[in-house]
């Protein structure tokens, strides 16, 4: 019980530093030791509730709330807490019930009684929106469920139904109404649109709530539901899959799951301790979710399933597969045909007509079996994973039909594209390698292009270039004279593979002089070709991807401003799955790639050694990729940018991040990037991109914030929005260049408006910004000192400043420093500290505050004068005792000799003076000058 109470009492002076995340981390180890009695857990409850509502988690800290006062019921202090998230929340009815409740049982509270009387009239208001809403739910019953009325109207109805189905009283009034009684009766209606719009109908409700999402799933049945996913309508069955995704989302909280995982990723990145959140599901929800996962498996490899509706439930599993963002369906692949049943779209030919799938099937069943693999976490799992896929492709080669042979070489070229280890380990099997080959050489066109196309694909890690694409050169050879454009553009790519096994290391030449600007030459002009076929394109693209790397190749490419348009246009067709490809010519073009820096010394020493030292290509020089950026920018590289950074893929999202960080370093592009919603783009980028692209796309946003007007640069809500990448970037492990931006991008932004500086606080930016004014290299510590000095305009960040601490101190000091930039910083945030009495105070403990603040008053720069005599002038209206040191030292006659100056570019440092002066006379320290 005393640790308990100890770890209570703990978390409270946590919170009354303002440091809520360790209170609450007290709060939450007292109650994990369950030896608190439930009163102390009430508290407990109740102060956690008030930690999450410091931290902005609204939705926790009424949960805690609530918990409280199922202990203790009208708990004063646990209602107010619960009314303020709430109102934050916008549940103004249930935060005016709790205001109500609050004013009987604690009368006095006058902080209740201005949120009754704010809330009151919005309430009123509500009750006549509802009142007019229940007339519109009612009328668009009649027509949406009646049979009888005109089919025209039907839809109507249910459309506006949708409408109000997204608000939330309009959703608990249909509710009330019994509406998924009738929904019943549309869904099985034979006009498509109607059972469209039920299932939107359906989603909407479900929407950000549990119970309902329970209601539905408990009155539809999980087979009717997922059997919408499968028919032919396009626009139906992603309705179901997103009402199947919706339910998953709300019956199992992965909403709240993800959100604490959001939470871990940010504290981790502060370096803050953290804990690794756990999904844990009840009883019903884990019954509806294996469910949902039998379905699924049974869809995928069902022939009467639309060809959309078996996309539609691959990426259902694909959303909800792995621990980290689903449900943690990966295990029980190992279990069922799940497996298989991908392996069966994966290697599935349109021709065969085996399964009806879609040009994008093939690479969904890839991405899924990629993620199954990725997220098995032992051994063991991962090896039952490679076993069912090599018993399904012998199984395949086992029989003496040729089609069972092209289909598994298909499935193991679709599997080169995912988990490649495991691709790669079947094509290791005996006798593999040699029927690619043998269909290679076939006559079959169709044979042809499989073969080749699993050889191109078993090429894409550069350390097995060497091995199976130079024994299938002459293969490839042969077949780039075919006269069919789809196999002349795959060998094409195989020998682009090829061409660019020395990436960008000049001195390497695997093929002949000139090979690969033929090559790029041959892929350009697929890439322009008049048809606009996609499918050429695309494969193109793949070449250029590996081309790139060559410098010869970029200057050709960058000159080539067809070719170019033709790239983007591409890469924002959502059925190329180009998007990838595209953006490495890009990174390769603007040399955005990560470079090792070897020291000059190990190059020579090398040298020496007689071993392999790569070369710069003397087109690779910085001057040449500035040339190259400025000259894809003008053929609209930016912009398809920001187009493709909608992409679900978490890699080409780091690729992108690369090019605009290329961009950005470049003053002159940031205006560009700011003109066609670079700057949303980047946000998004640094929400859902790699760990690395988040970097790279916060350091792009603090590169627009240094040089850019923060009103143009982020405007409305995104000023606020871009705080957070940018405090990401002070951190022990980001760059010294990362660092320096980041805190010249805050310095602007904290100049704007005090609700940002209240914002860049709220980041806990304080404290890391405090750690880089002990930094080493100057022109950081001065841009911190810098940020800080606008920061201390915040009525919290004053405060710090008052508190016990050094913070004052150190800032005195470096007024003393000979960096005039960082002393004019410091001496900055002195000054607009100075008005607090407190500050005053803590100056003068400084030991040698005199000689600093006297050399600041005396100094030739006229700013660092004006910012010391309104230091002195504080001072001296602070406390007679202060006053009257400066007034007994040689201070007076440097203030009285400041009064007499009329240069004009010293006025202000005059008047403070002059101020100083009088609060002297009015202290009786100093008579009043006479007039003479």
């Amino acid at each position: 019980m005393a640790d308990a109470q100890a770890l209570r009492e703990e978390g409270n002076q946590h919170f009354k530093d303002g440091n809520f995340d360790l209170a609450l981390s007290c709060y939450t180890k007292a109650l994990d030791l369950g030896l608190a009695k439930e009163t102390e857990m009430s508290i407990i409850y109740k102060n956690r509730s008030a930690c999450y509502l410091k931290l902005g988690q609204y939705e926790t800290a009424i949960e805690e709330a609530t918990k409280c006062l199922e202990i203790t019921p009208n708990d004063p202090k646990a209602l107010f807490r619960r009314c303020q998230a709430y109102e934050k929340m916008g549940k103004v009815q249930e935060a005016f019930k709790d205001a109500a409740v609050l004013m009987k049982v604690d009368p006095k509270n006058s902080a209740v009684h201005a949120i009754f009387k704010r809330l009151n009239p919005i309430v009123q208001g509500k009750i006549k929106e509802q009142t007019s809403t229940v007339s519109r739910v009612s009328q668009m019953f009649d027509m949406a469920f009646d049979p009888s009325v005109e089919l025209a109207k039907r839809k109507q109805a249910t459309n506006n139904l949708i409408v109000l189905a997204r608000e939330e009283d309009g959703a608990q009034i249909m509710w009330r109404e019994n509406v998924l009684t009738k929904l019943k009766t549309l869904l099985d209606d034979p006009e498509q649109e109607l059972v469209l719009n039920g299932l939107r109908v359906l989603s909407c409700l479900s929407k950000g709530s549990k119970e309902r999402s329970e209601a539905v799933a408990e009155e539809f049945g999980v087979p009717k539901i997922l059997k919408y996913i499968g028919v032919k309508n396009e626009e139906v069955s992603a309705a179901a899959a997103h009402l199947v995704q919706t339910l998953i989302t709300y019956i199992t909280d992965l909403h709240k799951y993800k959100e604490a995982v959001k939470k871990y990723d940010e504290d981790r990145k502060k370096g803050e301790p953290a804990r690794y959140p756990q999904i844990k599901l009840s009883e019903s929800a884990l019954k509806f979710v294996e469910q949902v996962f039998l379905l699924l498996i049974n869809m995928i490899g069902n022939a009467k399933v639309s060809p959309t509706g078996r996309d539609n439930a691959i990426e259902l599993i694909m959303k909800n597969v792995t621990w980290k963002d689903g449900v943690n369906w990966s295990k029980e692949f190992l279990n069922t045909e799940g497996i298989e049943q991908l392996l069966l779209v994966a290697g599935t030919l349109e021709q065969h007509k085996t399964l009806p799938i879609t040009p994008k099937s093939k690479m969904h069943a890839s991405v899924a079996l990629s993620k199954i693999y990725d997220d098995l976490s032992t051994d063991q799992q991962r090896n039952t994973f490679k076993d069912k896929c090599s018993a399904y492709i012998k199984d395949l080669f086992g029989d003496d039909i040729m089609e069972s042979k092209i289909e598994a070489i298909e499935a193991i070229s679709t599997l080169l594209q995912g988990p490649f280890d495991v691709g790669n380990m079947i094509l290791g099997t005996e006798g593999v390698v040699q029927i690619m080959f043998a269909l290679a050489n076939s006559e079959n066109r169709l044979h042809q292009r499989v073969a080749v196309e699993a050889i191109v694909h078993s090429a894409s890690k550069k350390d097995r270039c060497a091995g199976i694409l130079k024994d299938a050169v002459p293969v490839l050879k042969k077949l780039y004279e075919s006269s069919d454009d789809q196999i002349r553009v795959r060998s094409l790519v195989g020998l682009c593979k090829l061409g660019s096994f020395g990436g960008t290391d000049i001195s390497v030449k695997p093929m002949q002089e000139g090979s690969t600007l033929n090559l790029a030459k041959s892929c350009r002009k697929y890439l322009t070709n008049p048809a606009k076929d996609v499918d050429l394109r695309k494969w193109a693209t793949e070449g250029m991807a590996y081309l790139t790397l060559d410098a010869d190749v970029k200057e050709e490419l960058v000159n080539d401003v067809q070719a170019l348009q033709s790239l983007f246009e591409l890469a924002t067709i959502p059925e190329a799955n180009v998007t990838y490809a595209a953006v490495s010519v890009l990174v390769n073009i603007t040399n955005s790639y990560d470079k090792q820096d070897i020291m000059p010394e190990l190059v020579e020493l090398a040298k020496f050694a007689k071993q392999h030292v790569p070369e710069e290509h003397p087109k690779d020089t910085f001057e040449c990729v500035v040339e190259r950026l400025h000259k894809i920018a003008k053929a609209g590289a930016i912009p398809a940018l920001v187009a493709l950074s909608g992409t679900e893929s978490k890699n080409s999202k780091e690729l992108i991040a690369r090019v605009f960080l290329a961009f950005a370093t470049d003053e002159t592009h940031r205006g560009l990037i700011v003109q066609t919603g670079g700057v949303k783009a980047l946000l998004s980028l640094y929400q859902s991109s790699t760990e690395v692209g988040q970097q790279l796309a916060a350091h792009a946003l603090a590169k627009v914030g240094v040089t850019m007007d923060p009103h143009t640069a982020f405007p409305g809500q995104r000023i606020y929005e871009v705080v957070r990448p940018l405090v990401s970037l002070l951190h022990v492990d980001r760059s010294g260049l990362q660092n320096f931006e980041a805190l010249m991008a805050l310095t602007n932004l904290a100049s704007v408006s005090d609700s940002v500086r209240t914002r860049i606080v709220k980041e806990k930016a304080v404290s890391l910004i405090d750690h880089y004014l002990f930094e080493e290299h100057e022109m950081i510590r001065r841009a911190a000192a810098e940020c800080m000095c606008n920061l201390v305009m915040n009525e919290q960040v004053a405060e710090m400043y008052e508190g016990e601490n050094d913070k004052v101190k150190l800032m005195v000091l470096l007024c003393s420093d000979e960096d005039e930039q960082l002393v004019k910083a410091a001496a900055g945030i002195i000054a607009t500290l100075s008005p607090r009495p407190l500050i005053c105070k803590k100056i003068i403990q400084v030991k040698p505050w005199f000689e600093i603040i006297q050399a600041l008053a005396v100094n030739e720069n006229r700013e660092l004068q004006h910012r010391g005599c309104h230091i002195l002038m504080n001072l001296m209206a602070s406390d007679k005792e202060i006053a009257e040191k400066i007034v007994n030292s040689e201070m007076l006659e440097v203030l009285m000799a400041i009064t007499k100056i009329e240069d004009p570019d010293r006025q202000l440092a005059k008047k403070c003076a002059e101020q100083a002066l009088e609060t002297a006379v009015e202290f009786e320290l100093i008579k009043p000058r006479t007039e003479t």
